[in-house]
């Protein structure tokens, strides 16, 4: 991992030009360098200072090293700059295959199936295989990222909390995305099952080609949880698989296997 002048990224991303996304406090560039490879900038909003802890997360992301994981490159402290220089992931975010219904973009159940899996696999390295334990605090589709091969690779660590290997639990604010949060956080404590839980949510956004909140839903539809309690009550879990999907639907069985597993 590098440490990158802040005029030496302005000059790659043609001067911040190209925008690939936002949120996540901040705003993604796309960046060449010099050898042509392709790089996102991540220009961070609200760090006026450095701070001890932003420093310690850096380090400590950095130095993961799983494929399943958005590869940080490099960082940038200079004056009021705080930038992050991360592999390019040619595909963008999980969400904009899954929500949005452009039949050219909708995922068949081998890619879905592939996504969930490499998920699971980051989210185990994060969880068991690092020297200090990362909580990652905001799983969802559009902090999982796809390469042009869609591989998928967990991102955003913005929120995430590092966890000393002898501490099974931690105290912290409460943090994430509604919808994702696990009701573990109504304690003053949480552990790394509320990335599981927010893990689960998406699962199912995933296999039934939706958003946890939908407003263009019949009412009893629009929450997707209690929709599912009420499926899974009538044995109907069927009925949630991704209408829009044709594959999908074929491989319903094996769809609604996984969907039971998620939860």
């Amino acid at each position: 991992m590098e440490i990158s002048a802040y005029d030496d990224l302005r000059v790659i991303t043609d001067n911040f030009n190209k925008e690939l996304g936002r949120g996540g406090f901040g705003t993604i560039f796309e960046g060449i360098l010099v050898d042509g490879t392709k790089v996102a900038v991540k220009c961070l909003d609200g760090f006026s200072q450095i701070k001890k802890s932003f420093l310690a997360k850096v380090k400590t992301i950095g130095n993961t090293h799983h494929f399943n994981l958005v590869r940080l490159i490099g960082f940038c402290i200079e004056k009021f700059h705080r930038l992050l220089v991360y592999e390019y992931m040619s595909n963008g975010s999980l969400d904009k295959w899954v929500f949005q219904k452009n039949p050219e973009m909708l995922l068949d159940w081998q890619h879905r199936k592939k996504i969930i899996m490499d998920v699971a696999r980051g989210l185990t390295y994060l969880h068991e295989d690092c020297r200090q334990k990362i909580v990652h605090l905001d799983i969802k589709p559009h902090n999982i990222l796809l390469d042009e091969n869609f591989n998928a690779k967990v991102f955003n660590f913005g929120l995430s909390k590092l966890v000393d290997r002898d501490q099974s639990q931690v105290v912290t604010t409460m943090r994430g995305t509604p919808g994702y949060m696990a009701p573990e956080w109504l304690s003053s404590k949480i552990t790394k099952k509320v990335d599981v839980y927010s893990f689960g949510v998406m699962v199912l956004e995933v296999l039934c080609g939706r958003k946890i909140f939908d407003h263009s839903q019949p009412e009893e539809a629009m929450h997707l949880l209690d929709f599912f309690k009420k499926k899974i009550g009538e044995d109907r879990l069927l009925d949630l698989v991704d209408k829009y999907s044709e594959d999908m639907q074929l491989h319903g069985l094996e769809v609604v296997n996984m969907m039971r597993v998620a939860t």
